[in-house]
């Protein structure tokens, strides 16, 4: 079973949580038993050394530890009377010239009090020479038993070393305080790791819910634009979800523009094709009424719609070809001076019949890799749009030059200019100026837009601009060839 984005960043979060307070916990509880082990142990040997001043004395008095090595019972009243707080004082043990054994009259002491700690059973008395006095007997070799640990305390005479009180590490806490305190310690820590616990798991909640809100928010926009509504803004944040959601609404605005685009591109496609179809209907319905003669100038009419109509079509054609990327380039080395005379030349005698003065000018050979038949296209589409918008009377000048590896070329004419708003949607297609380059001077405006392509696809650039002659400039930058241009033989 697959497991939820959610569900897996839950547990994720949980796990990162849970594993340092896990390790945690269980370093302070082995941190607290350790450490109180050892508190213990010290408390032990500080209570071990009211024992070794006693056996001092006690050697002192005898001058050696014979008193003590056969007397099993003299030793353990010793380490009771060293070790035991507020306990009965037996008498000490009678010095070597007095009777060892008590008169008649005298009553026996009472029986030592039961060891809690049994610390008798885990002290060895030794001698300057670590060599067994008393205590339970163990073999010489095994000096620390597996597990075990021991530590020894000196009992000196006089700052001399006459013996050694050995004490074994107490491996279980055996008084009843201690073991209810480590055990109410456990108990706290239990509820502190249940208590962390919820915590963390309603961390972990919270968290995963605050880290994927904003990728909800994302795919129920996703589903939103898949439905075809664009019109879409997600909150941004200052993280790399923000960044997300930036890009998801700079999607959107750009689908919602080529949503209008397409819908403004249908409505101008049809507008442009309804108006010389309903040119051609009303000639051919006027002649067939026999309202209009059919003469050979009314003929010439209806050739004219067909033919702006064809040009209509070519035009999107080409321009759908050149959005696919499927027109084909035939790119080579070739010299653009002859190209543009040849253009110029082309176009010299209609702007001769509109009075418009046409030159040209080129600064040296400048030779680039391109396809001539689509340069010339492209050099078509420009000199048309300036005949069909520059006055009567007016001026057009083209010019070529080269710099920084790029050659340039320059068209201008003269009035009327271009409005500064409509210059960058110059080179949108079906795009024209309302006021002075409108549809009364004729085309779709898919020139402009099949230009830019063609220059794109050379890997140029193409911008327009005021014109010092007072019309519109278009500037036109390509890349110089590299390879030289083969001579014909």
């Amino acid at each position: 079973m697959k497991l939820r984005l959610s569900t897996r960043l839950f547990l994720a979060i949980l796990l990162i949580l849970l594993l340092p307070l896990g390790a945690m916990m269980a370093s302070v509880h082995w941190s607290f038993r350790q450490g109180f082990d050892d508190y213990l142990h010290r408390q032990e040997l500080e209570r071990l050394g009211k024992l070794t001043r006693l056996l001092a004395e006690i050697y002192q008095t005898h001058g050696n530890w014979n008193f003590v090595r056969d007397s099993p019972l003299l030793w353990r009243r010793l380490i009771h009377r060293g070790t035991g707080d507020g306990w009965h004082r037996p008498p000490l043990p009678p010095p070597p010239d007095r009777p060892r054994h008590p008169g008649p009259g005298h009553r026996r002491p009472p029986p030592p009090p039961r060891d809690l700690f049994a610390v008798g059973m885990r002290l060895h008395l030794q001698n300057a020479q670590h060599e067994r006095i008393a205590g339970p007997p163990r073999p010489p070799w095994a000096k620390a038993p597996p597990g075990r640990s021991f530590s020894t305390l000196p009992i000196e005479v006089d700052h001399q070393v006459v013996g050694w009180l050995e004490v074994e590490r107490n491996p279980l806490v055996s008084d009843r305080l201690a073991r209810a305190f480590i055990d109410r310690q456990a108990r706290i820590n239990r509820l502190i790791l249940l208590l962390t616990l919820g915590i963390a798991i309603l961390g972990s909640i919270l968290l995963s819910r605050q880290i994927l809100r904003p990728l909800r928010k994302i795919a129920a926009g996703t589903r939103t634009l898949a439905s075809g509504r664009y019109a879409v803004n997600l909150p941004v944040t200052g993280d790399e979800l923000g960044d997300l959601a930036r890009d998801f609404n700079h999607l959107a605005a750009t689908l919602q523009s080529h949503e209008s685009a397409r819908r403004r591109w249908i409505a101008d496609i049809s507008h442009e094709l309804r108006t010389p179809l309903a040119i051609l209907r009303g000639e051919i319905e006027a002649m067939q009424d026999g309202i209009r003669p059919l003469t050979p100038a009314h003929i010439a009419s209806l050739h004219h719609e067909v033919m702006a109509l064809n040009g209509l079509v070519n035009d999107l054609y080409e321009l759908s070809l050149s959005d696919l990327g499927a027109l084909i380039y035939r790119r080579e080395p070739l010299d653009l001076a002859p190209l543009l005379g040849q253009v110029v030349a082309s176009h010299q005698p209609r702007f001769a019949g509109k009075a418009i003065r046409l030159h040209w000018r080129a600064q040296g050979s400048c030779r680039v890799d391109a396809d001539a038949g689509r340069l010339t296209q492209m050099l078509g589409n420009l000199l048309e749009n300036s005949f069909r918008y520059t006055a009567t009377g007016g001026e057009c000048r083209l010019e070529l030059a080269t710099a920084d590896d790029q050659a340039r070329i320059s068209l201008d004419d003269s009035a009327p200019g271009v409005p500064d708003a409509a210059l960058p949607h110059l080179f949108e297609r079906l795009y024209r100026v309302d006021a002075s380059r409108g549809r009364e001077h004729g085309g779709a405006g898919l020139g402009l837009a099949i230009a830019a392509n063609i220059v794109a696809a050379h890997e140029g650039h193409i911008r327009a601009g005021h014109s010092p002659l007072g019309g519109l400039r278009i500037e036109i930058e390509l890349p110089l060839s590299r390879n030289p241009i083969e001579e014909p033989s």
